[in-house]
């Protein structure tokens, strides 16, 4: 009768976690997924409005997903106003007085790099 008892409760602690894993791969298969756009890198060069000729710009990390460009600046930027160019293009992305950390714009065409101009 022990060894009849013993089985049956050990059985139930094999038991459990196969039922458990079982039952959570079931559920995560039934959620929906989103197709999310990959982060794609991109160069993003620092220009000082001062006027200084430099033979290497800076580079800031940003990346570009679901077509909005996301510019990462190292230490937050406290009403600073920024130009945001298209390298390729010459065209404005943005302008305008920015605070914080990450700048978001949303872009109509992406681009390969872009130039950040502190006025």
């Amino acid at each position: 009768m022990k060894a009849l008892s013993f089985v049956l409760f050990s059985g139930l602690f094999i038991m459990q976690p196969l039922c458990i894993s079982l039952n959570a791969s079931a559920e995560s298969a039934s959620v929906p997924t989103e197709k999310k756009e990959i982060k794609r890198p991109i160069n993003i060069h620092l220009l000082k409005g001062n006027g200084s000729v430099r033979s290497v710009y800076p580079i800031i990390p940003g990346y570009i997903q679901d077509n909005q460009l996301y510019i990462c600046f190292e230490t937050s930027i406290d009403n600073q106003c920024l130009v945001v160019k298209d390298a390729g293009s010459g065209e404005i992305v943005y302008s305008g007085t920015f605070t914080g950390n990450t700048l978001v714009v949303a872009l109509a065409n992406s681009g390969e790099s872009y130039t950040v101009e502190l006025v």
